[in-house]
């Protein structure tokens, strides 16, 4: 994973605009990493690695890592350091609402005024989405961020793709993270969805695109709440504090002497 996440560090250096501050570059790449699901739900955050990686100082990571964290992607917990943000309950349903509100709109506009151009790419983009059932998980996330995000787009509200766009990071890294727990979704299932954006009334689109949203809540809900309480007891340790750690773990798996086990009775 370090080398995975070093190279593509490397690849964002390549692109940087020579007027990106640093605290913006250490944001774009965390936040990608967030949304590919490289960084999955629960993943502890270092600092001192993030800042090597990016080849610059702790304080821009450390300002990025707040930025994301003011957004509800990463947070901080006392005396274990900060991680990619397990969402409570509420949070999850909440944010589902809020997407529901958010792109229930998008369709509904979408079907009123988008261009033939972009109807047609928007059903290309669907059967994109639908062959990527069974390949690798990070690919499959970027193709679906494109496909709502372009519904978003084609609508020519700015505000609207910011909103949805913040709201899309956050989804997509929660079903990433617990993509090995769920189902996979139904055949043609964006496909269907495009088609109705593309050729039918906005009630029905709005309509679609709300059952589309709904799909599965209850499931996500679960599995982060598996995940939020595997994790609970964790917390982050560094430098000899981990060896101190992981020399106490192996000495307990280590299997035991007769003469331990018979010193341990006594």
């Amino acid at each position: 994973m370090v080398g995975g996440l070093y190279c593509q560090a490397m690849a964002l250096r390549d692109t940087t605009s020579p007027h990106e501050s640093l605290t913006d570059r250490a944001y774009r790449f965390i936040r990608e990493q967030i949304l590919e699901g490289r960084l999955t739900a629960g993943t502890p955050l270092s600092r001192r690695r993030l800042a090597a990686e990016l080849g610059m100082s702790s304080v821009p990571v450390a300002e990025a890592l707040n930025r994301l964290e003011s957004e509800g992607v990463v947070e901080s917990r006392p005396s274990a350091g900060t991680r990619v943000k397990i969402p409570t309950e509420t949070e999850v349903r909440g944010q589902y609402v809020l997407r529901e509100a958010l792109e229930t709109h998008s369709a509904r506009l979408f079907a009123e005024s988008a261009s033939a151009r972009d109807r047609v790419h928007l059903r290309m983009l669907a059967r994109a989405l639908d062959r990527t059932r069974g390949q690798d998980n990070v690919r499959r996330a970027r193709a679906h961020y494109d496909f709502h995000l372009f519904i978003a787009q084609a609508t020519g509200c700015g505000e609207l793709v910011s909103a949805i766009d913040r709201s899309r990071v956050l989804l997509s890294n929660w079903l990433l993270s617990v993509s090995m727990a769920m189902h996979d979704l139904p055949p043609r299932w964006h496909g269907d969805l495009a088609l109705v954006l593309a050729k039918g009334s906005p009630e029905a689109a709005a309509e679609t695109m709300r059952m589309h949203v709904r799909y599965r809540l209850d499931q996500v809900v679960e599995a982060l709440a598996d995940l939020r309480d595997r994790t609970a007891g964790e917390r982050l340790v560094r430098g000899p504090q981990q060896r101190t750690v992981e020399k106490d773990q192996r000495s307990q798996r280590r299997p035991r002497t007769a003469g331990a086990v018979k010193r341990a009775v006594r």
